[in-house]
């Protein structure tokens, strides 16, 4: 900065000399990505320019737009940067609860980071370290999406891409301040379709309306989200987000069941639904279903073994502790677990979020 300075105190002083009056040129902006889809993959992550400065930073170049979701998909306790990249002067199309209509050539981006240091979580202390594992694209190619997973290096100057996946040690603090321990699964590029894949299609998931249609903060204000894309001209006609679907918070203050159906559809509905992975199961666990029975209610598992924990029903009304759901979502046993790929630890808020909702239900043995 210092070096800076002296530089435009000296040119300011030759253009006294000189009389030269003409100000300094603006900097130059950053280049749009352009992805050349014969091209793909790249090797490596700084070849597809979707960030300008020290990449780790991710400080989005023109037309790579950040987004959010109201219900997140937990991927043990890993943070992520989301970000999507339409094709230059081409716009998406909004459906009313299925996955947006997105043009060939969009790049849908997401990151994962981890905290390095639990003890400062929910402090005003400093900012904590923040370790980049991978980076995650789909790819909207002439046939079909495509998944790249990029691993970060350790010095967080690049990230390669890895077709096989890789499990991470990561060294961190605890929440008491001692050193701990954590392994994290960066899955392989065709383990994406365990959660991605519906009818055997690739498919984007967080992109949907609902999802979508929730307020973010941009240059310092609170705005839709949807609008705020439609402002970068992303999305063309949009109706007024107020009339359109939204899931709540999991973690805000809308009603109890309305939160742990928005976590439920966010983190299962995408296996959990005619198609998906475990459409066999018989439970839908869209946002949107009104048949109890359908997302577990009273329901009797659609087969038995280790997965029920010996419990008679997915959910038993008024009891957490005997419904299958609670005994999935709280386990890290592989052969019980839900969801089943890539996670290794349970969501501890999610756990204590459907148990408080079905704690709050009224009691039925369910005819047991």
């Amino acid at each position: 900065m210092r070096t800076r300075t002296l530089v435009v105190v000296g040119l300011g002083a030759v253009a006294l000399v000189s009389g030269c009056t003409e100000p300094a040129p603006p900097p130059e902006e950053a280049p749009r990505p352009v992805v050349d889809l014969d091209q793909l993959p790249y090797e490596t992550l700084s070849e597809y320019g979707f960030f300008v400065g020290e990449m780790v930073d991710a400080e989005p170049a023109p037309g790579v737009l950040p987004y959010t979701v109201a219900a997140p998909l937990w991927a043990d306790a890993a943070h992520k940067g989301r970000y999507i990249v339409l094709p230059e002067g081409q716009t998406l199309q909004l459906t009313e609860r299925d996955e947006w209509l997105l043009p060939v050539g969009t790049v849908i981006i997401k990151s994962f980071f981890v905290d390095l240091d639990h003890s400062q979580s929910g402090t005003d202390g400093p900012e904590t370290d923040l370790l980049t594992i991978e980076t995650r694209l789909l790819v909207h190619e002439e046939d079909r999406w495509h998944s790249y997973i990029y691993r970060w290096n350790d010095e967080q100057t690049e990230a390669t891409r890895l077709k096989a996946g890789a499990d991470v040690r990561i060294q961190y603090t605890d929440e008491a301040g001692e050193p701990a321990e954590q392994i994290y699964i960066i899955p392989d590029e065709n383990t994406c379709g365990s959660c991605h894949e519906r009818d055997d299609v690739l498919r984007v998931l967080g992109l949907t309306t609902a999802q979508m249609n929730v307020e973010v903060e941009r240059d310092g204000q609170r705005v839709s989200q949807l609008q705020w894309l439609a402002d970068q001209g992303a999305i063309d006609g949009l109706p007024d987000p107020a009339t359109l679907e939204a899931y709540p918070d999991p973690a805000g203050d809308a009603p109890l069941e309305a939160r742990a159906r928005a976590y439920l559809h966010g983190n299962c509905s995408h296996c959990h639904r005619p198609g998906g992975g475990g459409g066999s199961s018989g439970l839908k666990f869209y946002w949107w279903e009104t048949d109890p029975a359908q997302f577990g209610v009273c329901k009797v598992p659609a087969a038995a073994g280790p997965g029920t924990g010996g419990h008679a029903f997915d959910i038993l009304p008024g009891h957490p502790e005997q419904s299958i759901v609670v005994h999935r979502m709280a386990s890290t046993d592989p052969e019980i677990k839900m969801p089943e790929l890539p996670s290794l630890l349970a969501d501890d808020f999610g756990v204590r979020l459907v148990s408080e909702w079905i704690a709050a239900m009224p009691e039925d043995d369910c005819g047991g």
